[in-house]
């Protein structure tokens, strides 16, 4: 399982945002509203983990790896609990999804599938409703009938990073809206958390509750890509959206700088299978 999800690549992406006709305002219930600090931790369910993850006030896990049970005893004490799903990508430590996979589902690059060494992870097609479907179904099951209270939608940002033909990535970002859509739908009680995919976000706002800005840095100022981003997620914040952050490093500025923004942030240089945030 991956520890981190980090953007290496150096891409150019457009400034431009797009305005949709069906957008409306994010979520006036604000489920966030109350949280002051939040946890991120992929690893096992252990007596150690359990007492740390009720401590905070929201956490994400990965929902494979806890039992209704203990999702119950850390809500006992007021902690939202947010459960894991891996969006653009599959990771082969996912059997549950990998043996329901289609050679169809793969999104293929010069006919060849898309493997993350890094996260043993292959690039997905959203386009295709049976991945789609396979999501869903994955929320079910692992989310929603343990009782989670949201989920956080990871490799959204695959969308802008590793699609490189605009007409694909177009409807990628259509099929990803339809997908919201649906979740929405079939789980209307589900707070949603979206990381990265900064210039997906229109085709998301009206479905999502949150945004985390993962590999957060302290220049953002110096940075046009930060600056830009920065500028639109604090107009997002005025309309309800909630701004989470996390860096990766032992550094103390980049958390001044993102609480100076009102963004909710940690700081996780151990990775996310270790408690330390």
């Amino acid at each position: 399982m991956k520890t981190s999800r980090v953007t290496t690549t150096a891409i150019i992406v457009s400034m431009v945002f797009f305005s949709f006709p069906f957008k409306k305002q994010v979520q006036a219930s604000k489920p966030f509203q109350n949280v002051k600090d939040y946890s991120l931790y992929y690893g096992a369910p252990t007596e150690q983990a359990i007492i740390h993850l009720k401590s905070k006030d929201l956490i994400i896990i990965e929902p494979q790896l806890f039992s209704k049970l203990q999702i119950q005893d850390i809500q006992s004490n007021g902690t939202m609990v947010i459960g894991y799903i891996s969006v653009m990508e599959t990771p082969v430590w996912n059997q549950l999804r990998m043996k329901e996979l289609m050679s169809s589902d793969y999104l293929l690059k010069q006919g060849e599938r898309v493997h993350f060494k890094q996260w043993d992870s292959y690039l997905i097609d959203l386009r295709q409703s049976h991945y789609r479907q396979l999501l869903l179904s994955e929320i079910k099951t692992s989310i929603s009938d343990k009782g989670l209270d949201g989920l956080f939608l990871d490799t959204v940002g695959d969308i802008d990073d590793w699609i490189q033909d605009p007409a694909t990535q177009n409807q990628t970002r259509e099929a990803y809206r339809s997908f919201l859509q649906d979740v929405s739908d079939q789980y209307p009680g589900l707070s949603i958390i979206q990381n990265r995919g900064f210039d997906t976000l229109d085709y998301a706002l009206p479905y999502i509750d949150g945004l985390l800005w993962e590999d957060w840095r302290a220049n953002w100022k110096e940075n046009a890509w930060m600056k830009a981003r920065v500028d639109r997620l604090r107009k997002e914040q005025k309309k309800g959206l909630t701004v989470f952050s996390i860096h990766l490093n032992k550094e103390g500025s980049p958390g001044r700088e993102a609480r100076k923004l009102k963004f909710l942030h940690i700081d996780a240089p151990n990775g996310y299978t270790e408690i330390d945030n």
